[in-house]
């Protein structure tokens, strides 16, 4: 293996568009990535943005092809991901882009920024005082190993196949998700549900709704509990348990397993979380990343319970609301959206338990709750089946990862077919 620079085996290293940027976006056009689109191995389209065609060729120097590798500059510098080729076209902003030469594979190269060598190597690099940001003179002047190219393609192909069945998994929960969200809302939003056609619509403090339901403050169906508070000296990288924090939910609700952490301090019994409790942000993390009042059911942990933050409330639905119902209400409904709303701060937001509780919430007869209810459990265990199947497979390609750009194995004697 021979050490290279990265300016001697690319034919391009350039930076994306830098910029204000908020006036160019547009509903539909050019596709145009952040760094937030950016994901270890992976491109991230769930809020992908759009540039006028225009605007897209003014900045032909920070175009994108497929084969180019992506590498984020600030935020989480180091990051990287090989653009695929379902995209003809696209731009980005604040990126370094890579376009290797035909020595390097591209894969091989997002695997080496992704390792923790790279990222180790990315963070020694940095500039700025502000914000410190990953430039194109750094990356130029990047040293990597640089085995034959037949290895590197094996050690790509070997970590693709592990991309391709976490990329499966995460689409069939992205499948199930829909079916779930869809059903919620055309049973309890649209009022679209079995027999609806002989139930009347009567007026109601929500506006109309069908005769028989109620409506009902969430304090009345159900019961909050607010995490432990803690300090940094309280989390540890291993052993402990389980700490549930807002890196664990997502932007628009759902349970991220790689956001958990490990707690090592005392507790009282309020704060414990074990799987299928609902859990909701209290507290924003950043602007780009707006999850105030956004719920998640927790799922299988390693541990029979795990301990949740004070940026974080559990939610415990009474006997009268099956927890389904009561979760999906809290995720697919207009709760989120509207009770945001009363959060309050500058940078960080927080919104008081009690907007929640004061909140408004309509409750339908006691068997179309549990019908629902039927259908749509079996949903919630398959995500939690399939997530917790994600995780393993890219807790295997981490450990896999520095052993293969190191040579540890030898990916000669590997079957790969």
């Amino acid at each position: 293996m021979r050490m290279v620079k990265l300016k001697e085996v690319c034919d391009r290293i350039t930076v994306g568009h830098v910029g204000p940027m908020a006036d160019k976006y547009v509903p539909h056009g050019i596709p145009f990535l952040r760094s937030q689109n950016i994901a270890p191995f992976r491109l991230n389209t769930d809020d992908i943005k759009f540039v006028p065609r225009e605007f897209h060729e003014k900045l032909r120097k920070s175009a994108l092809r497929p084969g180019d590798v992506a590498v984020v500059r600030t935020g989480y510098p180091g990051t990287a991901c090989v653009i695929p080729s379902t995209f003809a076209e696209l731009n980005c902003a604040d990126l370094v882009i890579i376009t290797p030469s035909s020595e390097l594979n591209p894969h091989y190269l997002a695997a080496i920024f992704n390792s923790a060598w790279g990222m180790a190597s990315v963070a020694g690099n940095l500039v700025g005082v502000a914000q410190q940001h990953f430039n194109i003179g750094a990356a130029k002047e990047l040293e990597v190993g640089l085995p034959p190219r037949p290895t590197q393609d094996r050690i790509a192909g070997i970590l693709s196949a592990y991309d391709e069945l976490i990329e499966n998994s995460q689409r069939r929960i992205k499948i199930l998700e829909t079916m779930a969200r869809g059903l919620y809302r055309e049973w309890f939003v649209h009022f679209r549900f079995p027999g609806h056609e002989n139930v009347p619509l009567v007026p109601s403090l929500m506006g109309p709704i069908p005769q028989g339901w109620e409506v009902r403050k969430v304090r009345e169906v159900a019961d909050t509990f607010r995490g432990r508070s803690y300090r940094s000296v309280d989390l540890a990288e291993e052993g402990g348990l389980p700490f549930l924090n807002l890196k664990c939910l997502d932007r628009d609700g759902g349970f991220r397993r790689t956001g958990l952490k490990r707690y090592t301090g005392d507790f009282k019994g309020i704060h414990v979380a074990k799987k299928g409790d609902i859990v909701m942000a209290v507290t924003d993390m950043t602007q780009e990343r707006r999850i105030v009042a956004r719920a998640a059911l927790v799922p299988t942990l390693d541990n029979e319970f795990g301990i949740y933050s004070m940026d974080l409330v559990r939610i415990e639905p009474k006997s009268e609301l099956p927890k389904i119902f009561f979760y999906s209400f809290l995720r697919y409904s207009s709760f989120a959206d509207e009770v945001k709303e009363h959060a309050n701060g500058a940078n960080v937001l927080h919104l008081s338990p009690d907007r929640i509780t004061d909140y408004r919430c309509m409750v339908p007869p006691s068997d179309l709750m549990h019908r629902f209810e039927t259908f749509v459990a079996p949903v919630v265990e398959e995500i939690d089946t399939l997530a917790n199947k994600t995780d393993n497979l890219r807790r295997t390609r981490d450990l896999l990862l520095p052993r293969l750009l190191s040579g540890q194995i030898d990916v000669e004697s590997l079957d790969c077919a």
